[in-house]
């Protein structure tokens, strides 16, 4: 996870040096920390009468950060793996493995059955989430949904089944198959779950941030882009303009040739300037056939130019029907001195002055 080789551990405990590197869902699981002995050992009341004694854990594990920080002195000893652990306790090599419920029973089921035992239950319990790297905050968000809508009745009935210790000396396959088959089940639901719920995402965040007859973003999606770049424009002394653009008499265009015409001017006026501008600006339909266009890391002289080659590649353009409109523009800056509201204010005084003053220009206002 450090190295960014892994995406996320569908159980891990949150700790503070883990933090540093990744982000943690609400806890799904939540398990008590026990040790396993070997079978001549008494049952422990308290993990400080032993804390002497060589005590193992897997190294990275969660359970030795929060051992060592409440135990001070505890004799930890780092193995390689949980076979490992328990193997040198057999041995003799360690007094005791620490681990979590579920991993402990489930290995002295499998390999350790007459000759480990869990001899002691600690006071800690680990609190089990999905840690995801946090420099991709999506998964966090993705998974955290996921986590909320668990059949909380499923998942304690898999959960039984893995802690349930049996004196069996063979593996009992059956055992596993009904387990896996059982994962399956939850895993397809989750699946299914979360398909449904990112198809319905999709669709509102569509729906919500887009203007339904020309495709590119609206009001609400734009005003979303001016407050983040204000804030990166404010840290980072760096310049930002806005433009916005009128069309110029369009009352006239819907009265002489019809509002489905008037439409197809809209849509095809937005896609002459979504393509005139940079990849960086952000153009948004502001509402009825005024435009504004965000125009992140540019002063307000190149802003200026770029609002004039706007307007011109408009002028020029043959629109549905042999339809020919000019645009008004008002240009403004996004500095620090004034707030989103005042810097668009800025922009629309600058757009009236070109309206009376004949059209088919540009203002500045500073």
């Amino acid at each position: 996870m450090k190295a960014r080789e892994c995406d996320f551990l569908s159980l891990a405990a949150s700790t503070p040096d883990r933090l540093k590197y990744m982000d943690f869902t609400s806890a799904h699981l939540n398990l008590p920390l026990v040790m396993a002995t070997a079978m001549d050992k008494f049952f422990i009341n308290n993990i400080s009468s032993v804390k002497s004694e060589k005590l193992g854990v897997v190294k990275g594990y969660a359970a030795a950060e929060i051992l060592r920080k409440k135990f001070k002195g505890i004799n930890i000893v780092d193995v390689e793996s949980i076979s490992d652990g328990l193997e040198r306790v057999e041995k003799g090599e360690l007094y005791g493995y620490i681990d979590n419920l579920m991993v402990i029973a489930n290995s002295i089921q499998k390999d350790f059955t007459g000759t480990l035992k869990i001899s002691a239950r600690l006071e800690e319990d680990l609190h089990l989430a999905i840690g995801t790297r946090n420099d991709e905050p999506q998964l966090h968000v993705i998974f955290e949904k996921l986590v909320t809508n668990i059949n909380q009745g499923e998942l304690q009935r898999v959960f039984n089944k893995w802690v349930s210790v049996k004196n069996e000396v063979a593996f009992d396959y059956s055992l596993l198959w009904k387990i896996l088959f059982s994962i399956f089940l939850i895993g397809a639901g989750f699946l299914l779950h979360y398909l449904k719920l990112r198809k319905l995402n999709t669709k509102l965040i569509r729906l919500s941030s887009t203007d339904q007859l020309t495709g590119i973003s609206n009001r609400f999606k734009m005003n979303e882009f001016l407050n983040e770049h204000k804030s990166n424009t404010d840290r980072y002394k760096t310049d930002a303009s806005i433009i916005l653009l009128d069309i110029d008499l369009f009352k006239e265009v819907n009265d002489r040739f019809g509002h489905p015409a008037g439409d197809a001017v809209l849509v095809e006026f937005a896609n002459t300037i979504k393509h005139n501008i940079r990849l960086t600006d952000h153009v948004a339909r502001w509402g009825g056939e005024e435009f504004l266009i965000a125009c992140p890391n540019i002063n307000i002289v190149d802003a200026e130019a770029l609002a004039n080659k706007l307007i011109n590649k408009v002028r020029k353009h043959s629109f549905p029907d042999g339809i020919r409109i000019t645009t008004s523009a008002g240009v403004s800056m996004l500095s620090k001195n004034h707030s989103v509201k005042e810097s668009i204010s800025n922009a629309d005084k600058a757009l009236y002055e070109s309206k009376e003053n004949g059209r088919d220009r540009v203002t500045v206002e500073a």
